[in-house]
């Protein structure tokens, strides 16, 4: 584990979307931009405490940006977060071979 801190940044990366929820709201946002009310639709199981805590902490990571305005708070997947998903995506088609 020592060896992977000193040499390999990918930890760091991988810190970051730890979490049980993250993945999923991260491709979620890869088909359009979502409001708070259409992850809980698209995700019933997740807490309300919870899906604050990870999509707070995805736009402090700066993977999906929050755009609010006097009606709603619309969340969409930045340019980091799409590149992320891509190598999440192309990680998962190893296997298919």
């Amino acid at each position: 584990e020592k060896s992977l801190l000193e040499f390999c940044k990918a930890h760091k990366a991988l810190a970051k979307i730890s979490g049980r929820w993250k993945l999923s709201l991260l491709f979620a946002l890869l088909e359009e931009d979502l409001t708070y009310a259409s992850f809980k639709t698209i995700l019933p199981d997740i807490s309300d405490r919870i899906l604050a805590k990870q999509l707070k902490e995805l736009v402090e990571d700066q993977m999906i940006y929050n755009k609010k305005d006097k009606v709603q708070s619309l969340y969409i997947l930045t340019e980091k977060g799409k590149k992320i998903v891509a190598v999440l995506t192309t990680l998962g088609a190893i296997d298919e071979n």
